[in-house]
């Protein structure tokens, strides 16, 4: 679900996953036969896709649109619709839309030739101003030669946004606001497998299947926090590992009901226990937001019952069962299969306040780091536990 892209192109379809960042076996496939009702609406060569996260897939071709539910695996019955008709303001740009894609900030954009407009989900409605062009206002984009025709966008999930058009692509740092320095790059050589799919080139639609909705690992045991989370905001996905700091999971969950510091996830390596009390779209409580909103910074928290001072002596078959819980999370919702940080014992982090991020590194930083690294705070586990083994 979380970690796996679809691209479309000439009534086939390749998914790629996120996670190990290759393409996967078997594809490309017909989209008639896999998408149910879609290449019966007329839709197996889409011109756009644009997941909302509301269970909903919105695909787009000409000037009409079909809602593909996520869920049902199938197209809902009344579609296809008018899209100036449903989508206020999408009619400015014309008939056609080149790309679309989820800013994640309760924006969508949409783009046709040289202009685009911006589409406020809550409202239903295309801003005020619209439509604009490409080349004014998103930096770096014309001068890379994407200031017109784009094929597809995809929102990645870790704060960047790829951008397709004939064989090559741009990655746009929302951040920064900008095209990254070094773009653009042909698809070929740089997305394993694709190329070799035949989608070098032409893509024509990319979106992803992410549910948005009530995010539960589906063999866990459901413990539900007795305090809701925050609301996610629009940063990019990680996940933070703590360690409970005592023996037990009677005792770890004895202390969250007395705080309400409560985790995503709580797992035993001794007994293979996997305990999630809130879902994986939800902010958790397990860090203190004192140098600003971590709870809420789209922040997967994984609770190990353990001591830090003990992480790195676990047994592999400890570290094994650890890996399996992230690859389950990762699997769900697109957070990196890395991390880029290092893992230190009590007096490393002592001696290294560096290794701990600021507040600028937070709000961009994507993928698995310990409650160590997170700014603000003062707790230096999981200690120096073996990250690589776990994300391997």
């Amino acid at each position: 679900m979380g970690t796996k892209v679809y691209f479309f192109k000439n009534g086939q379809y390749a998914r790629y996953d996120r996670a190990v960042d290759a393409t996967d076996d078997g594809y490309p496939l017909p989209v008639a036969g896999n998408w149910k009702k879609l290449a019966e609406s007329g839709f197996d060569q889409p011109d756009a896709a644009l997941n909302l996260e509301d269970g909903k897939l919105y695909i787009f071709k000409a000037d009409r649109y079909i809602r593909y539910d996520i869920t049902a695996d199938q197209v809902d019955d009344g579609y296809p619709l008018s899209i100036a008709d449903q989508w206020p303001g999408l009619g400015s740009l014309g008939p056609g839309i080149d790309a679309a894609v989820n800013w994640g900030n309760g924006k969508a954009y949409f783009f046709r030739g040289d202009s685009y407009v911006r589409y406020d989900i809550t409202a239903g409605t295309a801003d005020p101003d619209y439509p604009k062009r490409i080349a004014d206002t998103w930096t770096g984009m014309a001068a890379a030669g994407f200031g017109t025709g784009l094929d597809a966008a995809v929102n990645w999930g870790n704060g960047k946004v790829f951008f397709f058009k004939d064989g090559n692509y741009v990655r746009y740092d929302i951040a920064g606001d900008r095209v990254d320095d070094g773009y653009p790059l042909p698809i070929a050589g740089q997305w394993p497998g694709l190329a070799e799919a035949g989608f070098g080139s032409g893509i024509r639609a990319g979106t992803d299947l992410f549910d948005g909705r009530q995010v539960w690992l589906p063999d866990a045991e459901r413990l539900p926090a007795a305090k809701n989370g925050p609301r996610y905001l629009a940063l990019p996905w990680r996940g933070v590992l703590h360690t409970t700091e005592g023996a037990g999971v009677d005792g770890a969950l004895q202390e969250f009901r007395a705080t309400n510091f409560w985790p995503t996830v709580t797992i035993e390596p001794n007994t293979l226990r996997v305990i999630q009390h809130l879902p994986l779209d939800t902010g958790a409580r397990a860090l203190s937001d004192s140098a600003t909103a971590e709870n809420a910074a789209r922040c997967v928290q994984v609770e190990i019952v353990g001591f830090a001072a003990q992480t790195p002596t676990w047994a592999p078959e400890q570290l094994a069962f650890i890996r399996d819980v992230v690859q389950q999370i990762d699997a769900l919702v697109p957070i990196p299969r890395t991390s880029g940080r290092t893992f230190l014992d009590a007096g490393g982090v002592n001696a290294t306040p560096g290794n701990r991020m600021s507040v600028d590194e937070w709000k961009r930083f994507s993928g698995w780091c310990g409650h160590q690294h997170v700014p603000g705070e003062s707790h230096w586990d999981p200690g120096a536990i073996d990250i690589s083994t776990i994300l391997g």
